[in-house]
């Protein structure tokens, strides 16, 4: 066991982003190896597995699902993944310190301008006033940046109350899946 609460963390962490990966692979070998992953099936599992993973937070914050059902290729789920992984930890981490939330995670696709959507956004107690995200030294913001700019897309924050990311990025590998609807609700860390 790790003794320092610092390593636990990073430990924590680096854990969280081997798992989003690794749930591509399962998702994939579940479809039989297809070229494109169900991605609203991928994102309802990975937020099983943070919630999970954040054990009394989990309990007392909801996770509201607003994903459209689309099928992406491998080379895109794994930077959103990652993006959704890091944005959702943060909020269970930071933005509900004592009190009841939720979290909304969500996924559309704009079919007029080709864009895909990602969203995460709670109703905690906000960034704080001073913090500079764009320039945070926090690795995660870091990488949600870097992602995002390996998509080719923008990262933008709304204006509260709570704190809301959202990520935009042209796509024309996205497809929808017909005949299937994906929100949810996930409560007291359950399904």
């Amino acid at each position: 066991a790790l003794a320092e609460p610092a390593l636990r963390e990073v430990f924590g962490e680096l854990r969280d982003r081997v798992r989003s990966m690794a749930l591509i692979h399962e998702k994939l070998y579940e479809s039989g190896g297809l070229a494109k992953l169900n991605f609203a099936d991928y994102v309802a599992s990975l937020m099983h597995s943070i919630w999970s993973a954040h054990g009394v937070v989990g309990t007392r914050v909801k996770l509201r699902l607003e994903v459209e059902p689309v099928a992406v290729s491998v080379e895109t789920a794994v930077p959103c993944g990652l993006i959704l992984n890091e944005l959702v930890g943060n909020a269970l981490k930071h933005a509900f310190p004592s009190a009841e939330g939720a979290v909304t995670v969500g996924v559309c696709r704009e079919p007029a301008t080709g864009q895909l959507r990602l969203w995460v956004r709670d109703n905690g107690v906000g960034l704080p006033a001073d913090l500079d995200w764009r320039h945070a030294r926090s690795l995660g913001l870091r990488l949600v940046q870097m992602l995002a700019r390996q998509l080719e897309g923008s990262v933008e924050t709304g204006s509260g109350p709570g704190t809301e990311f959202l990520i935009r990025f042209v796509t024309t590998e996205v497809e929808e899946i017909p005949g299937v609807h994906g929100s949810s609700e996930l409560d007291d860390g359950r399904w």
